[in-house]
């Protein structure tokens, strides 16, 4: 399956590279925990505090914290403010999203007080650790490029044997063509004035199920182990349209629409440990172990040109015999390495806390393998060795109480995944958080909002002659969580 390319670097090394793989796996060894209200109040800066449903997907040594039962459910909603700049055009998309950051249920055994072992703890529940939701529409005007162009080239590359979701929904519109003279294809669209246009949504999330069990040592140490059901489903979606606005060629317009669902399965486990040193200091260290995640994709296109009066036609894959096909399939699977985070916290007694945590993640050793086209496969593991990196990101965040009532912040920074000095290498995420709570002996309120934003670049596809779009993404995120204690 040939998916075209996002990151032009990849395209000046090898067009048989993969980029929408590459994407794939920074998405599916992301984890951009979504947890609690008090969580995401604090940027999740949780790696040694835990006593949260929240805090276990980072650090599972929390479960041991907890010195009573508790059910915890959170909703919430996403807000958008994503701007795009291509060729001098800026556009803003807005809108908003309903959101399920989390679910979970602790049970708790208390033991023998006069032991070492305090308590046992049960985990049950579920975490979003990926939210991939984004919308985006980006326009301008452009002489010399067009995303022809790439068709044309991968049609010359490959004479005999035009990509049937791709450059054969092309030539059946005659917006490739080919020259019998000069035994090569071309398009009327290349080197002339286009307004282009995208519109390209993604939708969906990948999370994680939990069972877990931790313990209390001494009120000293605590431990904590989940067994980590890692599933999602998102899709891609664009519609990419050029429109001659010269009115040089017979066609008006063209617009090509590529749908991309991808569902994804498979597990991991978390170990953790809290450690209190001293009765206001904790340190924590957690180590999540690979995940094996099974994917499963399902590609269609489609193509439609509009001639200079208006005439509309339209086209979909097809076989040899002019029937049409349904959705391409592709199965592969993503193994992701280990990942560490360490945490520090300081407790002002009833008064509030501070706490950082840093997170390293390699996302380098990320392997994709497959029974089939796996030549493919072998030159996105290459370009994974050579694009991404190890990254070090960093949380901070503090809580006040007064009285019953507390109010937090954070901010937490995660690096681009790409190398230094390759394409995207300084899109990095930063997050800022604040929120409120109430909590009583039995019963907690809380209230978040956190505020993520990136700057990056987009090239729409793959073109010596053509300028990335510039995008920034701001994701409001409002979370209420309720818990109940027994």
């Amino acid at each position: 399956m040939k998916k075209y390319s996002i990151i032009l670097t990849l395209y000046f090394v090898s067009v048989a590279v993969n980029a929408q793989y590459l994407q794939d796996a920074i998405r599916v060894y992301d984890n951009n925990y979504k947890g609690t209200s008090r969580t995401a109040g604090m940027a999740n800066a949780f790696g040694s505090l835990g006593g949260d449903i929240g805090s276990i997907a980072i650090n599972p040594a929390g479960i041991g914290v907890y010195q009573a039962g508790e059910f915890s459910f959170s909703m919430g909603m996403l807000s958008y403010d994503n701007q795009s700049r291509f060729y001098g055009t800026s556009y803003t998309e807005t809108g908003y999203k309903f959101d399920f950051p989390s679910i979970g249920m602790i049970l708790n055994r208390k033991l023998d007080a006069s032991e070492d072992w305090k308590n046992i703890n049960f985990y049950f529940g579920y975490t979003k650790m990926n939210n991939l939701n984004s919308i985006f529409n980006i326009r301008g005007n452009t002489y010399n490029t067009t995303m022809m162009n790439e068709f044309v080239d991968y049609a010359n590359q490959n004479p005999n044997s035009l990509d049937t979701y791709f450059e054969q929904l092309a030539y059946n519109l005659y917006v490739l063509d080919y020259d019998t003279i000069n035994q090569r294809y071309f398009s009327p669209y290349t080197g002339i004035p286009l307004h282009q246009q995208r519109s390209m949504e993604t939708s969906g999330s990948i999370g994680e199920y939990s069972f877990g069990i931790g313990g209390n040592y001494n009120h000293q140490i605590y431990l904590g182990l989940t067994i980590n059901v890692r599933a999602g489903y998102y899709e891609d979606i664009y519609h990419h349209t050029e429109i001659d606005v010269d009115n040089r060629i017979t066609d008006n317009s063209y617009t090509f629409n590529y749908e991309l669902m991808t569902w994804v399965s498979g597990w991991n486990a978390k170990l953790g440990v809290i450690y209190r040193p001293i009765e206001p200091l904790r340190l924590g260290l957690s180590i999540h172990t690979p995940s094996v995640l099974q994917i499963r994709q399902e590609m269609y296109t489609t193509m439609t040109a509009v001639e200079d009066n208006g005439k509309q036609w339209n086209e979909v894959p097809r076989d040899t015999q002019g029937n049409p096909l349904g959705n391409f399939l592709d199965h592969f699977t993503f193994t992701t390495p280990f990942r560490t985070v360490l945490g520090l916290s300081y407790l002002f007694g009833e008064r509030g806390l501070i706490s950082v945590d840093y997170e390293r993640a390699d996302y380098s050793r990320i392997k994709v393998t497959s029974a089939d086209d796996e030549g493919s496969k072998n030159n996105t593991n290459d370009a994974i060795k050579t694009y991404l990196r190890p990254t070090h990101s960093f949380r901070a965040g503090g809580e006040l109480k007064l009285n019953s009532w507390y109010v937090r912040g954070g901010f937490a920074f995660y690096q681009s995944p790409y190398r230094s000095g390759e394409f995207n290498d300084k899109a990095h995420t930063y997050v800022y958080a604040g929120g409120i709570g109430y909590k009583n002996k039995s019963f907690a309120l809380d209230f978040a909002y956190t505020l993520t934003q990136r700057s990056n670049d987009y090239f729409l596809y793959s073109d010596e002659n053509l300028n990335p779009a510039q995008l920034k993404t701001a994701i409001g995120s409002y979370v209420l969580t309720m818990g109940f204690r027994f």
